[in-house]
């Protein structure tokens, strides 16, 4: 075995017999990686206080096995952030649930030159967090950057003109596209859709 460590943002987590999980994560590297937790649910000195739930962005200790079929078995996680300020409200939630779900699609297991898709997932986690966000106003902005930044990393985007400050402006710097908050609200929703329709039908894992 090799022992390792990583930053990953926790992308899905599933039960496995009585005590075990299976958690998923993308790396900083924009690798998905699986590993599997032993007596996760029974220990509280290892993953104590939720630190595996999907959402948290975590710091991993595991040890990965000669057999690249099995997966690397979890010694320890500590939460570096647990983005609670977007848990406060439904929408903003329901949200960051969704961008999640899309990163697990569209990552790859062995893949580490996605790094776009671990930045893209944790900047937009980060601002759905942002103290004091003004939902009504943000969130269209926030969904429609999350939205085509990620098809366009797909390369599945046909661009259009009303598009391009979307694309051009950083995540991190959403709040200079405030003036455009009536044009994301018109668009949110067709672009969802969109999103919604590729990861149905694309050969993503």
């Amino acid at each position: 075995m090799t022992k390792q460590t990583g930053t990953f943002i926790l992308l899905k987590k599933v039960r496995y017999g009585e005590s075990d999980l299976i958690v998923t994560g993308i790396s900083a590297a924009g690798e998905k990686k699986s590993f599997l937790a032993r007596s996760a649910l029974k220990s509280r000195k290892r993953f104590g206080g939720g630190v595996l739930e999907p959402l948290h962005h975590v710091k991993l200790s595991y040890s990965d096995k000669a057999g690249k079929q099995q997966l690397s078995v979890l010694e320890e996680a500590q939460l570096l952030n647990d983005f609670a300020s977007l848990k406060k409200d439904y929408d903003v939630l329901q949200f960051g649930l969704f961008a999640v779900e899309c990163i697990t699609k569209v990552s790859q297991e062995g893949d580490s030159l996605s790094d776009s898709l671990y930045n893209l997932l944790g900047h937009c986690l980060k601002n759905l967090s942002t103290e004091n966000l003004n939902y009504q106003l943000h969130l269209p902005i926030l969904k429609v950057q999350f939205f085509l930044k990620l098809i366009a990393e797909q390369g599945v985007l046909e661009q259009e003109p009303w598009m391009t400050p979307f694309l051009a402006t950083p995540l991190t710097h959403f709040i200079k596209l405030e003036p455009l908050a009536i044009e994301a609200r018109n668009q949110a929703t067709r672009i969802e859709k969109i999103v919604r329709e590729y990861l149905a039908h694309a050969h993503v894992s």
